[in-house]
């Protein structure tokens, strides 16, 4: 077993434990989501693990499956919470994983999935960093921390210099690092 194989269960097992703390925290209404865009996260989640299997990018695999198991239990537990609206960028979330499942399709390219759905689970994370930042109370300070664990041991599954490789752990890291970023500045003020 190689470090990229080793960083990749590391990466799983400390998201395992991040999203099971943000998925109970959830469901204990101490965070308040949006359905829709956890809807997204697990559309995304769904297609890009079928994508990095279809290209043999394993070192992202473990930390993908957690990713979407915990963003459907998510959506499960925040209908309670009753916030169903659909924004703009979670339409754009919709759009993009539609488009970037439907070019792999055409391509017959994996990889071009998983650029797109890079990209765009990028821009659909824009609000929770946005709210992050403006309202840190909304979120928990020890899933996040632990998330960017997790985030940091999924950058070491980078073996290659192609951008299947390092697409997902670079965009995750950099989600990451930016709600810890607004969570730290909230607890400052």
């Amino acid at each position: 077993m190689d470090i990229s194989q080793v960083a990749g269960y590391l990466a799983g097992a400390t998201f395992a434990i991040s999203a099971g703390w943000y998925t109970f925290d959830v469901a204990k209404r101490k965070v308040t989501v949006s359905i829709a865009t956890f809807f997204m996260f697990t559309l995304i989640n769904s297609s890009q693990l079928i994508a990095l299997i279809s290209e043999g990018v394993w070192g992202v695999v473990p930390f993908t499956t957690v990713g979407l198991i915990s963003s459907a239990l998510i959506c499960l537990f925040s209908l309670q919470n009753g916030k169903i609206y659909f924004e703009l960028l979670d339409k754009v979330g919709l759009l993009g994983a539609l488009f970037g499942f439907i070019a792999w399709q055409v391509s017959s390219n994996a990889a071009l999935n998983i650029y797109i759905l890079s990209i765009t689970n990028l821009i659909i994370f824009v609000p929770l960093i946005v709210k992050t930042f403006k309202h840190p109370e909304y979120e928990t300070a020890r899933p996040w921390g632990l998330n960017l664990l997790a985030s940091f041991f999924l950058l070491l599954t980078i073996n290659s210099t192609s951008v299947v490789v390092w697409a997902v752990p670079v965009r995750q890291f950099v989600c990451s690092i930016l709600m810890n970023i607004g969570i730290l500045k909230g607890r400052l003020k």
